[in-house]
């Protein structure tokens, strides 16, 4: 499924746990990881040109060390490992090597407290999710959050335990489900698939009328878990009326899910301008790792239908 990852790191804090997660994507089929670290550079005059080369190749000797400790990682866990050390715009070094390297994943998320302490992604994912054809998994370690030591070794041990999938009956949320039916072989105990019926939309609708809306998403959502269980996995269906974003954040906290599976926009809305809202906010803001899935029905160009 995912059988060639990109895994982009700035050797943070925390790169080494987050890339010993990732590698449970051997268990969807990864068999091969490539480590990629970019080295900003911005324009600089010709005069300057060769005195910032050579001071990219002593950055690059100096990264050597951190890249081979990496690489030691991934063939530890039985795959094969392949270095890059690029100079350019992060974003687009990034998404250049997953083009060249044919990746089917790429795992990113440089995340960051703000001053009132909520955690952003970072904007180089934002602009890899935003411009970009691949699926992005966003990790989330617990230990950005200041998770105690326990808790972060039940993620990275299994951080496919409880997937939730929330599904607005859009293109892209039918992409997403693809994903979410092969995931049975990476440990899945339960998928939690859900539906947000939007507050403000509804409180425009007359009783019946809304009633009538009602019935019909549960017969959908009814229709996805069959899907789902006939994959073998263990499913159950939530359906809320509330703000999307906000209410997809809470119950992925509520149901202590261990990953967000969705498409990266939603029902009416033209991706390649602006990633859908509800996506992005739900990946900026939740404390949980997200999969934005992008590719096949949901790509650029096109307007995902009911």
């Amino acid at each position: 499924m995912y059988r060639k990852i990109l895994y982009v790191t700035a050797f943070e804090k925390f790169y080494h746990d987050v890339l010993s997660c990732a590698l449970n994507l051997k268990k969807v089929g990864a068999e091969e990881v490539v480590l990629l670290h970019v080295i900003y550079s911005t324009e600089f005059p010709q005069a300057h040109e060769g005195y910032f080369l050579k001071l990219a190749d002593t950055l690059r000797n100096l990264l050597s060390a951190r890249m081979d400790e990496a690489a030691a990682l991934v063939e530890a866990a039985g795959m094969k490992a392949k270095k890059r050390i690029e100079l350019g715009v992060p974003y687009q070094e990034i998404l250049r090597v997953a083009e060249e390297e044919n990746v089917s994943l790429i795992v990113a998320g440089r995340e960051r407290k703000g001053f009132l302490d909520e955690v952003f992604v970072g904007s180089i994912t934002d602009k890899i999710i935003r411009h970009g054809r691949t699926p992005v998994y966003i990790p989330k370690y617990p230990g950005t959050y200041g998770a105690d030591e326990k808790t972060c070794v039940a993620f990275s041990r299994n951080p496919f335990r409880r997937i939730l999938y929330p599904t607005d009956w859009s293109d892209c949320a039918r992409e997403a489900l693809n994903h979410v039916k092969q995931f049975k072989s990476a440990g899945v105990e339960e998928v939690i698939v859900a539906h947000i019926m939007d507050a403000k939309a509804m409180k425009l609708q007359p009783e019946e009328k809304f009633r009538e809306f009602e019935r019909i998403d549960e017969e959908k959502l009814a229709q996805v878990k069959e899907q789902l269980e006939k994959e073998g996995l263990k499913v159950s269906t939530r359906l809320c009326v509330g703000n999307p974003r906000t209410a997809l954040i809470t119950l992925a906290k509520t149901a202590d899910v261990s990953l967000i599976v969705m498409g990266s926009h939603g029902k009416g809305r033209a991706e390649g301008i602006l990633w859908g809202s509800v996506s992005r906010n739900v990946a900026e803001y939740s404390e949980r790792p997200v999969l934005l899935i992008k590719g096949g029905k949901c790509v650029s160009g096109t307007t995902a239908t009911a």
